[in-house]
Formats: C-alpha cells, structure tokens, sequence
C-alpha cells in the first residue's frame, strides 16, 4: 500500500511545480462530476450477476460475520423554509466555537467522518447535506448565493447553534462558506478553506461551450445543474461585497507529488481515461490568476500546501483538524 507524504508550508510556495498543480487541481476540482458521469455511464460490472451472487455467497461462507462500528454522525431530517434537510450536529457541555462544515460539489457529510473522531469533544459541531445530497431535497427552481446563505443560517437558528461560528469548506464548499461568511460577517470568527475553489474561476453557466451546457442537462440532475450555475454568482458576490473577511483564516491548498502531464485535447484524453476541466470550456480566467487573486481577497490567510488529492478530509484528515485547532486557538 502506498502513502503520499505529507510536506506543510507556512505559505504557498512559487516553483514551477506549484504553479502546474494549481493548473490541474483545479481541472479535478470541477471536472471529476463529469468524470464520475462519464465513467457511471461506461462502465458495467465485470462479473455475472449470478457468479457476483456465487461469489458473495463463498465469501460468506469462508469468513465470519463483521459488525461494523455505527457512524459518528447520525442523521436527522428537519424543515427549513420547505425545503428538506438532511443534517449532523454534535454537542459538547463546554464548546470552545461552534464548527459549520460545508461539503464539496455533491459531496455526502459523511466524508468528514474521519475529521470529526479526531476533534475531541472541543466543539459544537453541525454538517449538512444541500439538497439534491443524502435525503437532503428541494423544488426551489433557481439557486442563489444569498438564498443558500439564508438556508444555512435558518438550520442553525432552528438547532440553536449560537454563533460566532468557525467555517469550514471543502471545494465548492469553500464558496459557500465565503458567502455565508460574507452576509453574515458578525457570526463568523474565523475561516477555514480546504482545497476551495478559486473565486471567479468558473464561467456563468450560460456561457459554457454547448457541448458542456448539453452535458449537463443530459446527464446531471437539477439539484447539480444549480449548484453548478450558481458557482459564478457566489464568485461575484464574494468579490463585490463591500465588507472583507479580515478575521483569522487557514487555506489549505493541495499539490500533486509528481508533475502532471499536458492535456492533449478532448478526444485524446478522453480515450486515454483522462478529463480536464480545461476541455469543457468552463474557465473564466487562468487558474493561476484566479488561485493568486485568492491570496489578494485574503492577504490575512495562513496558506497551508501539502501533498495531497483533493478530497483532503477523507485522505489526510490530520490536517484539518490541525488548521481547526491552531483557529481555535487564535480566537
């Protein structure tokens, strides 16, 4: 089994090799839904239905019964303004903040399992699924960034989650907490960013290549198609805002162990089981000088880059609940 090692800095490093994973980092970071669509649609099992039943069935047989342990975050069901919400929350008789956890592009709460055993009781702690994720579901026909704010700001009301609060957001999530935090600017105390999305690196929607645009209307759902049209509205709405996040503030920023190779064009990469986000048309601007302007909305942030993939909480989760705490403890 291999490990990738981990390497902190304390802020973003400037050779060459940073710079190109910053390029295809964020070529995951939006790409691997269309990849995921792609690959869900190809690909079938390599096995029989009935020797998969077969071989399940000796599987059984050979080996004892293993009770899995129950999952740290249960899940509830509650109302907000109509729309149904599936959430987790954690409370402690002495809580040092209160955590928010925003997930990546339809990313289950559940993939900050390994980051919650780690905390410690510190906190009181609330992860959510946005609709169209889990259970969580919604007939609003159009999103917007001051709606998704209000929708977060409404289950924390109604769970009694008092702030100031601590936010933390992986991916697309980190948008999500940027606007929350920036509406709501009083409530939050402190930043935490994990792998997020560059503000105003994605094109509005309407301004995808048609092959995208046609893409996502065959392939994805509503809740998806939202989520990703809103993506240039809450970049906007971060830029524009007239009140900056001066608070304390961590980026974690992600770097591949090798240098990544070129994108020879769709075609080519998509027979050689490779998708860029560069091949779909949805960039607003480079992905350098969208990862740069994020250094100059924020010049008060910790820039933490560390050898890792994307989805950082579920492989290195050790380094989330070390921005967490070394947050807390600056409060």
């Amino acid at each position: 089994m291999h490990f990738t090692p981990i390497k902190i800095f304390s802020r973003a490093p400037t050779s060459g090799a940073v710079h190109q994973h910053r390029f295809f980092a964020g070529g995951k970071r939006f790409s691997c839904l269309l990849a995921l669509w792609i690959s869900t649609i190809s690909c079938s099992s390599d096995l029989d239905p009935s020797l998969q039943h077969a071989q399940a069935h000796s599987d059984t047989q050979a080996q004892p019964a293993i009770i899995a342990p129950a999952p740290l975050l249960q899940t509830k069901i509650t109302d907000i303004t109509g729309e149904k919400i599936e959430y987790a929350d954690l409370r402690v008789s002495k809580p040092r903040a209160t955590l928010v956890f925003e997930n990546g592009l339809m990313l289950d709460l559940k993939t900050w399992q390994g980051v919650v055993k780690d905390l410690n009781n510190c906190c009181d702690v609330l992860f959510y699924n946005r609709p169209g994720v889990g259970q969580s579901e919604s007939e609003i026909e159009e999103l917007s960034p001051e709606l998704a704010a209000a929708r977060l700001q409404g289950l924390l009301q109604q769970q009694k989650l008092l702030p100031p609060y601590v936010l933390i957001g992986h991916s697309l999530g980190g948008q999500y907490a940027q606007v929350f935090t920036r509406r709501y600017p009083e409530q939050v105390t402190a930043l935490l960013l994990v792998d997020a999305l560059p503000l105003g690196l994605v094109k509005p929607a309407a301004e995808f290549p048609w092959y995208t645009q046609a893409g996502l209307w065959g392939l994805a759902s509503t809740a998806t198609r939202q989520e990703i049209a809103n993506i240039s509205s809450m970049g906007t709405y971060v830029l524009q805002h007239p009140t900056p996040f001066t608070k304390p503030m961590i980026r974690i920023v992600t770097q591949t162990a090798a240098p990544q190779p070129k994108s020879a064009g769709l075609i080519k990469n998509l027979f050689n089981g490779v998708i860029y986000a560069e091949d779909f048309g949805v960039w607003a601007l480079d992905p350098d000088a969208a990862e740069d302007r994020m250094s100059t909305v924020y010049p008060q942030a910790e820039i933490r880059t560390i050898v890792a993939n994307h989805r950082v909480q579920e492989q290195i989760p050790g380094a989330v609940v070390d921005a967490i705490f070394s947050l807390i403890q600056r409060l």
